[in-house]
């Protein structure tokens, strides 16, 4: 099998934890060409890793692309499609593009979903090993690239804060007011710098940290993914709910991730790796893994009351039980 595609399209968290599956693949069987089909966000972040052979954009879900995509990709002769993507068109792009074996994946609460991806490879090959950590591979130039744009990157500890959530699912999104007041209680005990970090729909709500301290530092819309991911990579200790951007920070050597998590279940979908942690709400109801919480008590904000229950001083005695910073 030394001619392989890997297919998943979707969340960048995902895409995120699906790459021990060429990393151990790579590694065990070096002569192996792996190409990897997946979405343009979360392709940015593939298209420089040396263990991949080619990314494939994917533009669209249609029906139509899929079978004039099927008819491009059937040229290559793989041997192996590793279909990491559970819906019905997927698994028809992939018998359309005639390997010699396909192996899909199915989705199950039981695992972690860096352990799910990876089970899913091992149907085929066996001697690959799962490590307990991630490893994203980011342009060395790109991280010179943001230390240029933002000196004061290496010139304390470095604290991100990520509060954007999508609105799609509830339980994933911290408070405004619990990520300023955490703020506050790193500043007024350590020295060193706070990136808070968005995309481009939260800049407004961003400026309520402008007035904490000169060592906070709004970037939210301001980079790329691919610029992002670099900047994650240089600091010491990252703070998010459930979101890509979490994942793609656990992906890296340096930072610590701090997860907080409502609806969502940490075995499933906690920070992967040995230096990580995740913080979860004590609610009888917790993880419902449901998009919409059924007790309807939030506001515009939607901030669930399973999330509101993780307070600051939780996140705060993680780092300084553990001597983060």
């Amino acid at each position: 099998m030394k001619k392989i595609l890997i297919i998943r399209q979707g969340a960048i968290g995902d895409v995120v934890h699906t790459t021990n599956v060429f990393r151990s693949i790579k590694e065990t069987f070096p002569d192996a060409q792996i190409d990897y089909l997946t979405g343009k966000l979360p392709a940015s972040l593939l298209q420089n890793d040396p263990r991949l052979n080619r990314v494939i954009v994917l533009k669209d879900k249609n029906y139509f692309y899929l079978f004039q995509l099927a008819k491009e990709l059937k040229k290559e002769n793989y041997s192996l499609i590793i279909n990491l993507q559970p819906s019905i068109r997927f698994k028809v792009l992939a018998a359309l593009c005639k390997p010699k074996k396909t192996v899909n994946y199915k989705k199950t609460f039981r695992l972690h979903a860096v352990e799910n991806f990876f089970e899913t490879a091992r149907k085929v090959y066996k001697e690959i090993h799962n490590p307990n950590d991630l490893r994203l591979k980011i342009p060395q130039e790109t991280v010179e690239q943001v230390k240029k744009k933002l000196p004061y990157l290496t010139e304390k500890k470095l604290v991100i804060m990520n509060y954007a959530a999508s609105p799609a699912r509830h339980g994933r999104r911290w408070p405004l007011e619990y990520y300023k007041e955490l703020c506050t209680k790193i500043l007024d005990r350590y020295d060193c710098n706070i990136l808070i970090s968005g995309a481009k729909e939260d800049v407004k709500e961003a400026k309520i940290f402008k007035k904490i301290s000169p060592n906070v530092h709004i970037i939210a819309g301001q980079f790329s993914l691919l610029e992002s991911a670099a900047i994650f990579s240089l600091c010491d200790v990252f703070i998010s709910g459930d979101t890509g951007p979490l994942h793609i920070a656990s992906a890296f050597e340096k930072p610590v991730c701090i997860g907080i998590y409502g609806s969502m279940p940490v075995g499933r979908t906690g920070p992967w790796g040995t230096n990580h942690f995740a913080l979860s709400s004590d609610m009888y109801c917790v993880p419902c893994n449901r998009r919409r919480c059924k007790l309807k008590d939030f506001k515009r904000q939607q901030i669930t009351p399973c999330m509101k229950s993780v307070k600051p001083e939780h996140v705060f005695r993680v780092i300084t039980d553990n001597d983060l910073l």
